[in-house]
């Protein structure tokens, strides 16, 4: 038992390790060329300025003055005189319509720019103009060394910000995986629903006293399927996400498995792990699909579910020959890493709660209800699978279906087989009961 235990610490830290130097190497990687392009791109842009820029530049003052003197005077137009007294001098009920239409138009200009496109708009002209202007002053300064620092200053405001947008994303994932589980907003202390949260609270802080960590949060929702889910970076800000669904399907010893195996998750810190780890994964996404776009909420992420593909410009196209071997060799060390953390988290879990034989029924049990795919309250799946204790159901395909699983399930899956980890856990029972 005690060699098992040792085996297994071994082996999580040395896909730890590797999942780390692929880490490391593919943002360097991604950095790398995002600055050598950004560079160019800057150098070449310099090198217009002349020619292009300037008359830009010009034109976008006139523009902003023109545009900001009818904000200005239609502003003051529509205090002292509304439009309806106008048009309301007018008989003809059509020439009445359209003038009002005209007027409103002149007197409500439009907006198109936000502010920070339209510090954009003025910023960068101001910034390359000041650019060229030093090179021309300055012998030592080439267009292409201005360009490096101009690409270094972006890559690393861009990667700062991803960097920052993941570590904070924190409370959305939260939000997806409850609004899945169709957990209430507010509690009803009237509410059967919170009588039996603050049942598997009260579990959830023992079995946490059992493993001396701050006991997570736990919250019950009301889908019918069968989801455990843990999210959160830290132990004390962490919450556990179950439905009534598992609650109603397992028995108190499997429960108290289940809730054994999600702590161990936290305990592990698994999510802060994953998505630290992730990240040069996640830069190439945004690289490749925009950085607004990729900020913009959608209903379903999955290109194959949408039908739509990301546009690919001349630029992402550039890179896409360095940087995919970077995403596929980052996103399959992730994925190893995920299978086996699982192993990790089973062992946490018997660990706290001595009955590896209560984890494996609750597989079994969960295993087979998600087989069976219930028509009912099944959209949950999709947005917890990286999340849940075992995988999401598996739709099978007309055309290379058994290809398509082995590649979603083995390689780039988050869980392991179940049967494999149901039979590990069996081994275990045996050596506990010898």
């Amino acid at each position: 038992m005690r060699f098992d235990r040792l085996r297994l610490t071994l082996g999580l830290w040395l896909r730890m390790l590797v999942a780390t130097l692929v880490a490391v190497v593919g943002m360097t990687t991604l950095v790398v060329v995002e600055v050598g392009l950004a560079a160019l791109m800057a150098a070449a842009f310099i090198e217009s300025i002349p020619g292009i820029v300037i008359p830009f530049f010009a034109v976008g003052v006139v523009a902003t003055v023109g545009f900001g003197l009818w904000i200005s005077i239609a502003a003051v137009y529509r205090r002292l005189l509304p439009v309806s007294l106008v048009v309301g001098r007018i008989d003809h009920d059509g020439v009445a319509d359209v003038l009002e239409w005209f007027a409103r138009g002149l007197t409500r200009p439009p907006v198109p720019l936000t502010r920070r496109e339209a510090t954009l708009a003025v910023g960068i002209p101001s910034i390359a103009l000041a650019g060229y202007l030093a090179i021309d002053h300055l012998p030592h300064l080439t267009p292409f060394l201005l360009g490096f620092v101009v690409g270094v200053g972006l890559v690393c405001y861009g990667t700062g910000r991803l960097v920052y947008n993941e570590w904070t994303a924190d409370g959305a994932v939260r939000e997806t995986v409850t609004e899945a589980t169709r957990v209430p907003r507010e509690a009803d202390p009237d509410d059967d629903l919170e009588a039996e949260r603050a049942a598997l609270q009260r579990r959830v802080d023992r079995l946490a006293a059992q493993a001396t960590i701050p006991s997570p949060t736990v919250a019950l929702g009301r889908s019918s399927a069968p989801v455990a889910a843990s999210v959160g970076y830290r132990p004390s800000t962490s919450t556990i996400v179950v439905s009534r669904g598992l609650v109603e399907r397992l028995s108190e010893r499997e429960l108290e498995a289940v809730l054994a195996h999600e702590l161990a998750h936290v305990i592990n810190r698994d999510a802060a792990v994953l998505t630290a780890l992730s990240l040069p994964a996640t830069k190439f996404k945004a690289m490749m699909v925009g950085e607004d776009q990729e900020d913009e909420p959608a209903e379903d992420e999955s290109t194959e579910a949408t039908g739509e593909s990301p546009v690919v410009g001349p630029h992402q196209g550039f890179m896409i020959v360095p940087m995919v071997p970077v995403f596929l060799v980052t996103t399959l060390a992730i994925a190893s890493l995920a299978r086996y953390r699982e192993y990790v988290a089973d062992q946490a879990a018997i660990a706290i709660t001595g009955d590896p034989a209560a984890l494996a029924s609750a597989l079994e049990t969960l295993d087979r209800d998600v087989t069976r795919r219930p028509e009912r309250d099944l959209r949950g799946y999709g947005s917890t699978a990286a999340f849940s204790i075992v995988p999401p159901p598996w739709d099978e395909h007309r055309f290379f279906d058994r290809t398509r699983r082995f590649v979603r399930r083995r390689l780039f899956g988050t869980h392991p087989r179940t049967e494999k980890r149901i039979e590990r856990l069996k081994t275990r029972t045996g050596d506990l009961e010898r």
